[in-house]
């Protein structure tokens, strides 16, 4: 009978099953995105981290869960509707991006920091960080390693919008109608003005779309600037 133990598992969604029945959907550190049955009265939280015990009869079969909460971050921001917008966009998109049962440590990592510094004044910019890397797990990974036009690689300002390739502020000015704005925190740790936050978005989001099935990505992302 397979049965796997896990600390650190973060709620996704839930689906009813029937009473007090749900289908769980948890990103795992070492089983990635992972579906099971659990037997409750309420369902836990998105975002909620978890103790997770997981078995089934075969390997391949739904399974059932065994959970005990750990840290429930939505309560913590029941009256800050930006994070509670950051936090559903977080849960749906990994929810509805990542295939089952496929590991990736690095992006689970960051996920859970970003969970533990949702307080912190920059939670939008760490957000904006976190699909980038969502997108590079996923195959669709910006390139700013050096301008793809041969310009200067410490003065990026630009991102191609069909590659992916960054540009040189000085090669993309020609050019700046049909490129996207690439902020500077994005490839190099600053800090972020509004601005910068405004095209972060808009970049991510223009690779998201054009990548991503369009079911993907949740209408609350047009207001996370908004509150």
């Amino acid at each position: 009978m397979p049965e796997w133990t896990t600390d650190n598992a973060i709620v996704l969604s839930s689906k009813t099953m029937g009473e007090n029945t749900y289908i769980l959907s948890l990103f795992t550190a070492e089983h990635g995105r992972h579906l099971g049955v659990i037997k409750k009265k309420h369902p836990p939280e998105i975002g909620t981290l978890l103790h997770a015990i997981w078995k089934a009869r075969l390997p391949e079969q739904l399974g059932t869960f065994y959970i005990e909460e750990q840290t429930a971050y939505a309560p913590l921001y029941l009256d800050d509707m930006s994070r509670l917008n950051i936090l559903s966009c977080l849960c749906t998109l990994l929810d509805k991006a990542l295939p089952e049962r496929q590991t990736y440590l690095t992006l689970h990592d960051y996920t859970l920091k970003l969970l533990r510094n949702l307080s912190e004044d920059d939670f939008i910019k760490r957000y904006i960080l976190f699909e980038v890397k969502l997108l590079s797990n996923l195959g669709f990974g910006l390139d700013t390693s050096a301008c793809a036009g041969g310009g200067n690689a410490n003065n990026l300002a630009y991102i191609s919008p069909k590659t992916g390739r960054a540009v040189s502020r000085e090669k993309g000015k020609p050019y700046h109608d049909r490129l996207l704005p690439l902020p500077k925190f994005i490839w190099q740790d600053s800090p972020a003005s509004q601005q910068d936050l405004s095209d972060g978005l808009k970049l991510t989001g223009h690779f998201l779309t054009n990548c991503l099935p369009n079911d993907i990505i949740p209408s609350i992302r047009s207001r996370l600037l908004k509150g």
